[in-house]
């Protein structure tokens, strides 16, 4: 995969982290709010696509890919959703915190290494 590609797709699996936090920042603010509807994000089928695009062989592949995950990614209104439970959002926002800063901490040997190649360096 080209070094564009792994930067988008990095980028996009920090904004599927950065989404479950959110919606569980979300309900844990309106849990005892009645009347508060359950939003989802479809974080399985983003992880997916993902998957999909890391290993796609050319650019409109990796596109369609990377816009399959944005889609799923975005928020919708589930009537089916269970009542909210605070301990289920608390871990689910510790979970989603944890797997971005391993991203982030990804990324950032990733630049490292481009600046020491760009460097010249070994």
């Amino acid at each position: 995969m080209h070094h564009d590609f792994q930067i988008d797709a990095i980028r996009m699996a920090l904004t599927l982290h950065e989404t479950r936090a959110r919606l569980a920042g979300v309900y844990i603010a309106n849990a005892n709010r009645p009347g508060a509807h359950a939003m989802r994000a479809d974080v399985a089928t983003a992880r997916l696509a993902l998957a999909q695009a890391f290993d796609a062989s050319g650019a409109h592949a990796f596109a369609h890919w990377l816009h399959a995950a944005a889609a799923a990614l975005q928020p919708s209104a589930d009537a089916n959703a269970a009542p909210i439970r605070q301990d289920r959002e608390i871990a689910e926002m510790a979970a989603a915190s944890a797997d971005y800063q391993a991203l982030t901490e990804t990324l950032a040997r990733h630049f490292a290494l481009m600046r020491l190649a760009i460097a010249g360096r070994n």
